[in-house]
């Protein structure tokens, strides 16, 4: 099943890596787009996608933690069962250290396109005429594809993340 779904990853588009453009509608509202808006417009600066320097140096103290206990606990039955305890505390550890650096901003994110798309379907409530309707119904377009990507792009920081817990761990476990 892992395989799976680590083939799946493998196959999303690439696009999760578009630019974000901040633009100014003409009753003077913000709305974000993968286009430019005109000729002066430069992509927005997004937050590097790097896990924090708070998650390495934790994911590292845990590692060495956890060869420190591999060194002081005797050879023995009971021991092997605490160092492979201690490898599976390290790397959980590990992992959740990392769901709350990737998962916490990009859930924030997504709040606020969501919240972006509600005042935009208030609008479109009050629309009265077609053409104003499809540009709301296009500016909300534009937030699902980008609430999508934000989504695709949390996700594969976090598989990336799982599968260097996991090495830390064998590593340490040598």
């Amino acid at each position: 099943m892992p395989a799976i779904l680590f083939i799946l990853l493998l196959l999303l588009p690439a696009t999760a890596a578009a630019d974000v453009y901040k633009c100014k509608g003409r009753s003077g509202e913000t709305m974000y787009s993968e286009h430019p808006c005109d000729a002066r417009a430069e992509p927005m600066k997004l937050r590097d996608t790097r896990p924090s320097e708070s998650f390495t140096a934790a994911a590292t103290a845990a590692a060495e933690s956890s060869q420190a206990r591999n060194t002081e606990t005797p050879a023995s039955a009971d021991s092997s069962g605490g160092e492979l305890e201690a490898i599976r505390a390290a790397e959980k550890s590990c992992i959740a250290d990392a769901t709350a650096s990737i998962y916490g901003p990009s859930n924030d994110r997504v709040g606020t396109l969501q919240q972006q798309m509600s005042l935009l379907n208030e609008e479109l409530a009050k629309a009265n005429d077609a053409e104003r309707s499809q540009a709301l119904r296009t500016r909300m377009a534009t937030f699902r594809q980008a609430i999508t990507r934000e989504h695709n792009n949390a996700h594969t920081q976090m598989g990336n993340a799982r599968r260097r817990c996991i090495e830390l761990a064998k590593t340490s476990d040598r």
